[in-house]
C-alpha cells in the first residue's frame, strides 16, 4: 500500500526541475552580460593578428648578420612589423622592419618566401631578436616570433 502512494506522488519534482531551471536561467543570463560588458567576443587588438611563420639564420662575421625569413602563413604589410633587439653590442632596441637590408617599402606585404637581414649590430653572439606585429588599428602589438642566440 505504501509503495503505490509513493509511485503515484510526484510533488517533489516540480520543485527539482524549477530550481535547475532557475540556475540554467541565471548562468545564461551572466555569461552574456560579461560578453557583453566585458567584450569577450572581439579581439583585444582591434583586428585579428596575422598567423604567420618565421625562421631565422644567424651567421657570425664583421658585422653578425640575422636572415629572417617568412616561411608559411597570412601576408603581413611591412609598415606594421618591427624588430626588438636586446643582448647585442650596438643595437640594442626597437628597429622598424621597412629599414633592414633586403625589407620591402612599408606600404608593401610579406609573404612567403620573403627575407630581410638584420646586420645593424657587430656582435649578436649573446642577443635575443623578438619579430612583432602592430595593429594599425588599436596600437597593440604582439609577439610573432622570437630567436636567441645559440
Amino acid at each position: 500500500m505504501l509503495a503505490r502512494r509513493f509511485k503515484s506522488d510526484d510533488s517533489a519534482v516540480s520543485p527539482v526541475v524549477g530550481v535547475i531551471l532557475m540556475v540554467a536561467i541565471t548562468v545564461l543570463l551572466a555569461a552574456t552580460a560579461a560578453t557583453f560588458f566585458l567584450d569577450f567576443g572581439s579581439g583585444s587588438l582591434g583586428q585579428n593578428a596575422p598567423q604567420a611563420a618565421f625562421t631565422f639564420d644567424y651567421e657570425s662575421g664583421s658585422p653578425d648578420s640575422l636572415t629572417i625569413e617568412h616561411r608559411s602563413g597570412d601576408s603581413i604589410q611591412a609598415g606594421n612589423l618591427y624588430i626588438t633587439v636586446s643582448g647585442a653590442s650596438t643595437a640594442n632596441g626597437q628597429h622598424d622592419f621597412t629599414s633592414l637590408s633586403g625589407a620591402p617599402a612599408a606600404g608593401s606585404k610579406i609573404t612567403a618566401g620573403s627575407r630581410v637581414t638584420f646586420s645593424k649590430a657587430s656582435d649578436l653572439s649573446d642577443a635575443a631578436v623578438t619579430l612583432n606585429w602592430k595593429s594599425p588599428d588599436s596600437g597593440k602589438s604582439i609577439q610573432l616570433a622570437s630567436w636567441e642566440a645559440p
